[in-house]
């Protein structure tokens, strides 16, 4: 076996690899920089919707059918842009098909705002298709500034993101009162902008900052790999309770009883205890990047925890339930994490990525239409809770089996 082989199959997580010669200082700080405000913009796009929909269905006359596919793209066109992502990134290179993408973001959340429905459906479907594109790229270009902290600043992405959604869900609805659901749209054209900034003089500049990596043997798909399909559940899993939760909640909360304002609060506590959640898995992966299982494990059962508390005392510590279903929602942080640490190099990085959000959004996309037809065929939120109870439970089951050592993607 080549020592570079036996690298990859060290039974430690992250799997060990040969390191490059760091970037210089000045490049790494730019570098993180840039990842951080590139992963602020990963979710703005559709959040912001979702904040004005109420103004846009009246100023476009959008009926029902137009309503469905606008809140059902996200998760459909970040699934099947993934996929290509691979390729994009063999042909182009990882930073200038992050530069390419963030392209695409801006033009998409430019022509949603010019016109009419046709318009805002296209405009949306570029957005979210760039968002896809850019979610895969994060992990890989993480791997390459990160050196042995790379899972760690992957964590650090996904904390971004969150925290990049809960501030268009909350200052979106003030900004459509001043100017319109366009300007509304139209403010988070700034952040991608400033993204395109700092990215562009990286992209310009690879071989002098990201050092290249040691070419190792591709060795077989990850479609074969056991524990890439673990890795892969637990994305959509998680995705699947998020996007749920994201679009549910406020109205499960008020079918038990929680008056509208209240359950309005908590909703919004739920992304907040998320963002506090994301960023302590970061600072612990930073430490310790073997932990990264053990917070698989136990977001997964914080969020099941308080699935259960409202399905059985809904009114007891309605404040309890919402923080522990906003310590699961940070499951994310580990998911993202665990992409660097299970991969030796960028381009097994950009594949696992690719197949773990490409899959795992697909099933995710499944969760949003199946809770909102629970909740409507049920006066009750029994049915939508035990439904999500269920899919905690299958993303406990993965995220055990995730963990488990040896953590090659190969053995």
């Amino acid at each position: 076996m080549s020592t570079s082989v036996a690298l990859a199959t060290e039974q430690t997580l992250p799997i060990r690899r040969v390191a490059p010669q760091a970037p210089p200082l000045r490049w790494r700080i730019l570098a993180i920089a840039a990842i951080v405000v590139a992963a602020f913009n990963a979710r703005t796009a559709v959040t912001a919707v979702g904040a004005a929909l109420p103004e846009i269905r009246a100023a476009l006359g959008l009926g029902t059918a137009a309503v469905s596919v606008l809140t059902a793209l996200p998760a459909l066109c970040i699934a099947a842009t993934t996929f290509l992502v691979p390729l994009l990134r063999q042909r182009e290179g990882t930073l200038t098909s992050v530069v390419l993408f963030l392209g695409v973001l801006l033009a998409g959340q430019a022509v949603r705002i010019t016109h009419g429905q046709w318009s805002l459906l296209a405009g949306t479907v570029l957005a979210c298709c760039a968002i896809g594109g850019l979610q895969v790229l994060l992990p890989a270009v993480c791997q390459q500034f990160g050196g042995s902290h790379a899972a760690a600043l992957t964590t650090l992405s996904a904390s971004v993101i969150g925290a990049g959604a809960a501030t268009a869900t909350a200052t979106t609805p003030w900004l459509t009162s001043i100017g319109g659901w366009r300007t509304g749209l139209g403010a988070w054209l700034l952040p991608v902008a400033l993204a395109l900034l700092l990215w562009l003089p990286l992209s310009r500049t690879t071989t002098s900052i990201a050092a290249p990596q040691l070419a190792l043997p591709r060795r077989g798909s990850l479609l074969r790999s056991a524990r890439a399909w673990y890795l892969t559940m637990f994305m959509g899993l998680q995705s699947l309770q998020a996007l749920s939760l994201l679009s549910w909640q406020p109205v499960l909360l008020r079918t038990t009883g929680v008056g509208p304002v209240h359950a309005a609060a908590l909703s919004a506590g739920t992304l907040v205890v998320s963002i506090v959640a994301s960023a302590v898995i970061t600072a612990s992966c930073y430490r310790n990047a073997a932990l990264i299982g053990t917070w698989m494990v136990l977001t997964t059962s914080s969020g099941g925890i308080g699935l259960f508390g409202l399905l059985i005392a809904p009114s007891t510590a309605p404040v309890v339930w919402a923080g522990l279903l906003g310590v699961g929602m940070s499951a994310l942080a580990p998911a993202m994490a665990a992409i660097p640490a299970h991969t030796t190099d960028s381009g097994e990085t950009t594949r696992l990525s690719a197949m773990t959000q490409g899959y795992g959004y697909l099933l995710a996309a499944l969760g949003p239409a199946l809770i909102g037809a629970l909740t409507d065929a049920s006066a009750t939120a029994d049915w939508a809770l035990t439904a999500l109870l269920f899919f905690s439970l299958l993303q406990f089951l993965f995220a055990t089996l995730a963990a488990r050592p040896p953590h090659d993607l190969h053995t």
